[in-house]
């Protein structure tokens, strides 16, 4: 699947319009698998004919797309639309940008517009739409904010990105700059913006924030602090591995339960927490959701300095009974 989605990203998306598999923003699948065990688990076994949808609609999509420099060259004359949920909109969006919703879509009918989401696909599934529904000319930025962060605006923060990049939980967000020998803690009330807490660590800048809205308006002023010449005292850090293991218990296993799994820390090793699923979690299409997603924010609100969270699980034993 992992294979299958590299070449054609609206895939995910598709199998969760056409056959119900995943959700609209979450995979039904590990990238391990394979095509055919992910549908069979939905009791669809002509995989010809699904390869065939597929391979329709990342093409319908392929028309409308433009690389993050051309699209970046492109702005201006034209709505700019942002094809996400209200919650990650309000978190991090293209300035300019409006949320597509029902209003806006008419406002926009036969008109050229700019369309973007996370990372390409449910822009070009509403571009698709646009240009047969409502006679939109419109063009998406392929890959998404992903894209435009890596390749575009470094500084501009994205959830899940590889640059600067918004955590888990919403409220941190990492920006890259010079590396630092040991983590060193800053004095929140000696920086020109607002935030909870700032450290440095290996070669980003971390910021803690009572609120999560609005994360790409904060980088412009990061880059014009003085970073270098603020106090910076060393930050003591300790093993975590006791509390990642009551934050486990406390929070994510009681979860768990219902579908029959368990969660384990595994190791800490440099700061990340390598944690393994159990029972019914074992082997689950969702695994890497769970860790990615819901484990890592609940250990990031209450472990702020966390380096990160790593599925450890062995989720190809043939002994797995996944849940899902």
């Amino acid at each position: 699947m992992g294979e299958l989605l590299a070449e054609w990203p609206s895939a995910g998306l598709t199998l969760f319009a056409r056959y119900g598999v995943g959700g609209r923003e979450k995979l039904g699948f590990r990238p391990e698998q394979q095509l055919r065990q992910v549908l069979s688990r939905y009791l669809v076994f002509d995989v010809e004919s699904v390869l065939q949808r597929l391979r329709d609609a990342e093409w319908e999509q392929r028309q409308f797309r433009l690389p993050p420099a051309q699209f970046a060259e492109a702005l201006g004359g034209a709505a700019l639309v942002d094809c996400r949920s209200p919650e990650e909109f309000r978190l991090a969006t293209l300035p300019g940008a409006r949320l597509l919703d029902a209003r806006l879509a008419t406002e926009i009918r036969g008109q050229k517009v700019h369309l973007f989401d996370q990372s390409g696909p449910m822009a070009g599934a509403a571009a698709v739409h646009l240009a047969a529904k409502l006679g939109c000319q419109p063009q998406v930025l392929d890959g998404g904010l992903l894209a435009w962060s890596d390749q575009i605006d470094p500084g501009f923060p994205v959830l899940g990105g590889r640059s600067s990049r918004i955590l888990a939980d919403w409220k941190q967000a990492r920006f890259l700059c010079a590396p630092v020998p040991q983590p060193l803690e800053g004095n929140p009330a000696l920086v020109p913006f607002e935030c909870l807490r700032l450290w440095r660590s290996r070669d980003y800048l971390a910021v803690l924030r009572p609120s999560c809205d609005d994360w790409p308006g904060l980088a412009p002023l990061i880059r014009q602090w003085d970073l270098e010449n603020h106090p910076w005292q060393p930050q003591a850090r300790h093993d975590w591995s006791e509390r990642v293991q009551a934050v486990l218990q406390e929070e994510i296993q009681p979860d768990l339960q219902s579908h029959k799994g368990v969660v384990t820390l595994k190791e800490m090793r440099e700061g990340v927490a390598y944690v393994e699923l159990g029972g019914g979690c074992q082997g689950c299409s969702s695994a890497a959701i769970t860790v990615g997603q819901d484990i890592a924010a609940a250990l990031w609100r209450r472990i702020p300095e966390l380096e990160g969270v790593e599925d450890a699980s062995s989720h190809e034993d043939p002994a797995a009974q996944p849940h899902h």
